[in-house]
């Protein structure tokens, strides 16, 4: 009988204990914007310039090609040395694109910027195969800076950032285990709770207005890839309802409701980046008579299929992205890559591969 008792004590102690660690609140109100109280992401957006800068001196060659672009500055603003940016408060604001990124990939992107700088002293030339050079498209409105692949680096620099730094921090770090497994009771006037205030990070990595999707204008990268194929998907509100139900949860200590929302938010951007990269391979295939867009989109293609090694928990292996992007490019290497090898029926292939893994995108690929 005793050791009945003692059984049934500690049962209800444990039972005691569990409920207390769950939801304290369930009629907590979710905003229809994220303007929530205390919310700071400033280093995120920090961060956002600083890859929109390094971007937009990475293809000022295409329409300066008398000044080659230098692997010096475009490392010094991937590490914030030596004052590189334009905006001083980029350059005095303490932080750093290269810390971010994911570590395995860290040293891949001054390899891309060094490979840059050689394929830009080539500006002067016309792009074809086995020549670096600017290739400009039929209309004559857009020009792109092309390796004797037909790659285009400066995508795989901006794509590539965003998936192995912005999204890797989001839903890997801030969106992690040890980052959510914080105080959420001490509160910072201006940030939160540590716990709110790592997921109002995640939020700033993701680079939407507080009003997204009813705002789609100056959407930063991710945002703006989720807008691309939101008409089919529906993704915008899917990923802004989860970002907004997870903070409300956090406030209301409704831990079942927030690891809910983040799981929403991980899978709906591992899909967005499956299907963006099929709707470039669409665009690439609609636009097979214009080489300059042709390849432009190609490169986009081949770096989203890239940049979904840096999630969490995806649903597609390592080495099955390295034989799509092989089947479609000759290599899982940007730098080997060649895209002037590539045919319509590589392109097939690997929109079919993509979809027997992203199932749900099995019905729309055609139509992304």
């Amino acid at each position: 009988m005793k050791t009945n008792i003692t059984f049934l004590t500690v049962s209800l102690l444990i039972l005691f204990s569990h409920s207390a660690c769950q939801k304290t609140n369930d009629n907590y109100n979710i905003l229809t914007t994220y303007s929530y109280d205390n919310v700071s992401y400033s280093s995120q957006t920090v961060r956002i310039k600083m890859i929109e800068e390094l971007v937009s001196y990475a293809e000022s060659v295409n329409t300066a090609p008398s000044s080659p672009l230098s692997a010096t500055v475009l490392i010094n603003m991937y590490t914030n040395s030596d004052a590189p940016f334009s905006d001083p408060d980029l350059n005095s604001s303490g932080k750093e694109l290269k810390s971010k990124v994911a570590v395995p990939f860290q040293s891949e992107f001054e390899q891309y910027m060094n490979a840059l700088e050689t394929t830009s002293l080539s500006a002067n030339q016309t792009a074809m195969r086995n020549q670096a050079g600017l290739s400009t498209s039929n209309s004559g409105a857009q020009t792109f800076l092309l390796n004797e692949n037909g790659v285009e680096l400066s995508q795989i620099i901006e794509k590539g950032l965003a998936a192995a730094c912005l999204y890797y921090q989001s839903t890997v770090v801030y969106l992690g285990e040890t980052k959510m497994n914080v105080d959420n009771r001490s509160l910072t006037a201006g940030r939160g709770t540590n716990m709110e205030h790592h997921w109002d990070e995640a939020f700033g990595y993701f680079g939407a207005p507080v009003d997204f999707p009813s705002n789609i204008f100056n959407l930063s990268i991710w945002a703006g890839a989720s807008n691309k194929i939101n008409s089919i998907l529906g993704c915008n509100s899917r990923i802004m309802n989860a970002f907004l139900k997870g903070r409300a949860a956090i406030s209301a200590q409704d831990y079942d409701a927030r690891d809910e929302a983040r799981e929403t938010i991980k899978e709906e951007w591992e899909l967005v980046l499956a299907a963006v990269a099929i709707s470039y391979l669409n665009d690439a295939k609609e636009e097979a008579n214009d080489p300059a867009l042709f390849y432009h989109n190609l490169t986009e293609a081949y770096a989203f299929i890239l940049g979904l090694k840096s999630g969490p928990s995806k649903i597609i292996l390592d080495t099955d992205i390295d034989l799509i992007l092989t089947m479609l490019a000759g290599s899982s290497n940007p730098l080997e890559a060649n895209f002037y090898t590539t045919t319509t029926q590589d392109i097939n292939n690997t929109i079919d591969a993509i979809s027997s893994t992203y199932t749900s995108l099995e019905d729309v690929k055609a139509n992304l």
